[in-house]
């Protein structure tokens, strides 16, 4: 029978090996599965109030074993939520992984200057530990091409969404390790229990086992492989069908084109082909998607003329596959897919022998009770040896799993493992990892040019699919220069504006004194610059514009008022992005008389207050350094 000690804050609520006391915690269980943030339940007795006053965000230690109660720690978290049921409360609790979601990461790592240099496991343990403030324990995930990222992109975003992204391009495994506090980024199954589980013996009772077909393929078409192959096709502009004055159309799509064309027939002058560009110097050009050689721009082939056209055409060659070992035994499971990187036959057939190699068998997934002594740890690779449950057309069960979750409890004399293989979808086998990687380099620049999206559009004032709103509000002033003499129709001399015999004829330019803000105001009090315009460009040497604020070694980037006249400012938070570099963040409530330093994302109270709001940024390691975005907010 397992034993068991909890402590919450530091206080302990369930003791086995003192006497049983106290005796707080009725029940617990700890569910360890696939999602790297596992969440443990307790069941309390109301009195627990004696001992401390329960609340959120409380440390929760839950350790236990067979030979004292504290053998090993199964768990540590933070509670979630207290429930009151009758004379008890349920206790809800997330392990320490919870506080990578409450954490929010703005960085770019580029490959060419961070010292991750694109290598993934080490851009995984830089967001563990240096945003999320925990331990990582990583393994190399290699820095050849197909193996990194140029730039993974983490714009204001929590940190277990981009780790979780990291994850899943690797096909990777990720975990917290309560016993030591560390968090786990490896390949799955990296680790090997080296236990073997036996039926009868470590095993309690008989598997449950779920043997799922419902996923197989066996007979198999993969559709993108292609042979190249020489196609010679011949014409008279104007005479045979397709060959007109202003194109050539092909029966296939051509690779590459030769074209021969002349009077003479055949034809013997051979053309030099370019492209569609006016400047190009070629005589015809290739349009690959409508299949057709086009003349050069501004010129047409000469009617009449005979052509010979030699091209090479990617000729496709679907490849078809069956095992017929797995069709005999369980049926027939078709599927036709295509896979847009093949780059020849060859990979074709070993990318559709990978297929079937994993999908030919049914998928296996077994509940199993261990004995409490004898319990592999989440992730880890099991031989399981079950010679007595009755099999599935023969289907092996015994064999080496992975353990996809396990079942802490108490009170129990066993835990609750889950084996089995992964369940992955399809399109994941047909990605290699470079691919994925590709696809998570483009998430956050997608190419929109080939989109199409149907909306409805409502015209009216709830449902508009977008209200326009201002960026900001400016109002500037200009002052009557007196001392212009400069006479104003419709303003008599009282006014001082218009005086007989010794006004003035002038421009509107002579009159009045240069424009000066009266008013600025962002739109809902939020200051948000991308870069993108120089309209709160001030007087620093940083190079403004084209979606970056750019330093070289000391330089300032320097905005004019950002909020003007708009009641006092008493504080203000800066937050900015970072592509590169280090810098110095300052703010002024005064118009740049008093400059308070500022760290990013985080509030600040001004000594000097003021109404005039504007933001200083230095460069500080001597180097050079990108801002991509930066935010001033909360000053009203």
């Amino acid at each position: 029978m397992k034993l068991t000690k909890i402590t919450i804050n530091g206080v302990t609520v369930r003791d086995t090996d003192s006497g049983g006391d106290p005796k707080k915690v009725i029940r617990w269980e700890y569910l360890k599965d696939g999602e790297a943030i596992s969440e443990a339940e307790l069941l309390v007795t109301k009195d627990i109030n004696d001992l401390l006053d329960l609340s959120n965000g409380l440390t929760v230690e839950i350790f236990g074993g067979t030979t004292t109660s504290t053998d090993r720690r199964f768990f540590f978290g933070k509670i979630d939520s207290i429930k009151p049921e009758g004379p008890h409360f349920t206790i809800a609790c997330s392990n320490e992984m919870i506080d990578l979601v409450r954490k929010n990461v703005n960085k770019v790592y580029d490959s060419s200057i961070d010292a991750s240099a694109g290598e993934v496991s080490e851009i995984a343990e830089d967001l563990i530990e240096t945003f999320g403030g925990l331990t990582a324990s990583v393994q190399p995930s290699g820095v050849l091409d197909g193996e990194r990222v140029d730039e993974f992109k983490c714009i204001n975003t929590d940190i277990y969404e981009r780790i979780f992204a990291l994850k899943k391009a690797l096909d990777w495994d990720l975990f917290y390790d309560d016993s030591t506090k560390i968090v786990h980024f490896e390949p799955k199954g990296f680790t090997d229990s080296g236990k073997t589980l036996t039926v009868k013996q470590e095993i309690l009772g008989l598997p449950e086992w779920d043997i799922d077909t419902s996923n197989m393929i066996n007979d198999l078409r993969v559709d993108g492989a292609t042979i190249e192959t020489n196609i010679t096709e011949t014409g008279q502009i104007g005479v045979t069908s397709g060959y007109e004055t202003g194109s050539i159309l092909l029966n296939n799509t051509p690779n590459s084109a030769e074209l021969l064309i002349d009077a003479a027939n055949p034809p013997t002058t051979q053309r030099e082909g370019g492209s569609k560009d006016a400047s190009s110097t070629g005589y015809f050009y290739t349009d690959r998607e409508n299949k057709k050689l086009i003349p050069a721009t501004g010129t047409s082939f000469t009617g009449s003329d005979f052509a010979i056209v030699n091209y090479i055409w990617s000729s496709p060659s679907p490849i078809h596959m069956i095992n017929q070992a797995s069709i005999d035994e369980f049926g027939l499971f078709q599927k036709t897919i295509e896979l847009n990187d093949i780059t020849s036959i060859a990979d074709a057939e070993s990318r559709a022998t990978s297929i079937l190699s994993k999908r030919a068998i049914p998928f296996i997934t077994g509940k199993i009770k261990v004995k409490l002594t004898d319990v592999p740890n989440r992730g880890e690779m099991v031989q399981i040896v079950d010679t007595i449950t009755p099999t599935v057309k023969g289907q092996e069960l015994s064999g080496q799993y992975s353990v996809n979750s396990i079942k802490y409890m108490f009170p129990s004399a066993f835990e609750e493992i889950e084996v089995g293989d992964s369940q992955w979808r399809l399109a994941d086998w047909q990605q290699t990892t470079e691919e994925r990687l590709k696809r998570l380099e483009e998430q956050f620049v997608r190419n929109q040019d080939l989109l199409s999206e149907l909306v409805e559009i409502f015209n009216n004032n709830t449902t508009n699919l977008k209200k326009l709103t201002p960026r900001y509000r400016k109002v500037l002033k200009e002052d009557y220069d007196e001392a212009s003499d400069i006479s104003i129709w419709g303003f008599g001399t009282s006014d001082g504006y218009f005086d007989w015999g010794s006004g003035k004829w002038g421009t509107m330019a002579d009159a009045f004194d240069p424009e000066e803000d009266f008013f600025i105001q962002q739109y809902l009090n939020t200051y948000t610059e991308d870069f993108d315009d120089t309209d709160f460009e001030g007087s620093g040497t940083a190079t403004w514009g084209s979606g970056s604020l750019s330093f070289t070694s000391g330089q300032i980037g320097l905005s004019t008022s950002i909020d003007f006249n708009n009641t006092t400012i008493t504080t203000a938070t800066l937050t900015s992005t970072e592509s590169s570099g280090s810098f110095t963040y300052e703010l002024t409530a005064d118009g740049g008389s008093n400059w308070e330093t500022v760290t990013s994302g985080v509030a600040h109270v001004f000594v000097n207050q003021g109404t005039d709001l504007r933001f200083r940024v230095t460069e500080n390691a001597a180097s050079t350094g990108t801002i991509i975005k930066l935010i001033v907010s909360d000053y009203h």
